[in-house]
């Protein structure tokens, strides 16, 4: 009579056993999607029968990405660079880039299309790093991080205002690619000024 008392204990000592672990294992934060990732993954879902409107996303995730970097990188520049001229073409970058984001998400909105609504892993990186920039080195670092970006991004644009067949991305593209330009243009003379110092 007393084994079933043991062999109904050792069940009940491993049900409780398995219970435990399950309760551990579950206690796994679930780790914070990138915004770039979920608005790509929105859009597939949506978007899957059409290449057209799949490139058309495309297109408008990497543009809003592009803005918010960008703007939160400005916002930076305001709080950490040295030289007057930097924390105004912070300012600049800030308030262009917001504004050009606010136009984005009227696109995008009418378009159906899901776009990051904050800064992406990638970007974020990319800010913690200038962060740490010692600060008599971060103007230069500034002015070198945000003319390769707009020098690639020129590119990007203009390639995309080709590919898509919708007129407005094409207007919204070509007016960002004039904007853009002048950005590339005012940092290099800053840049110019910074070596000459």
């Amino acid at each position: 009579m007393k084994k079933p008392t043991i062999f109904g204990k050792a069940i009940l000592s491993l049900g409780i056993l398995f219970l435990s672990l399950g309760t551990i294992s579950c206690k796994n934060e679930p780790k914070k999607e990138d915004p770039k990732e979920v608005a790509e993954d929105e859009n597939e879902a949506k978007f899957d029968t059409t290449k057209e409107a799949e490139k058309d996303a495309e297109i408008l995730v990497d543009a809003a990405d592009f803005d918010l970097e960008q703007r939160e990188l400005g916002k930076l520049a305001q709080s950490k660079g040295v030289s007057t001229a930097v924390k105004d073409l912070g300012k600049m970058m800030e308030k262009h880039h917001n504004e050009s984001f606010m136009k984005l998400s009227a696109l995008a909105k009418e378009k159906q299309i899901s776009i990051p609504t904050a800064i992406t892993e990638d970007g974020q990186k990319e800010y913690d790093r200038l962060n740490k920039v010692d600060v008599k080195n971060f103007d230069k670092d500034y002015l070198d991080r945000v003319y390769k970006e707009h020098h690639d991004a020129i590119g990007d644009f203009t390639q995309d205002a080709q590919a898509t067949n919708s007129v407005e991305i094409k207007a919204y593209l070509e007016s960002m690619i004039t904007t853009l330009k002048n950005h590339h243009e005012e940092i290099e003379k800053l840049q110019a000024t910074l070596v000459k110092k």
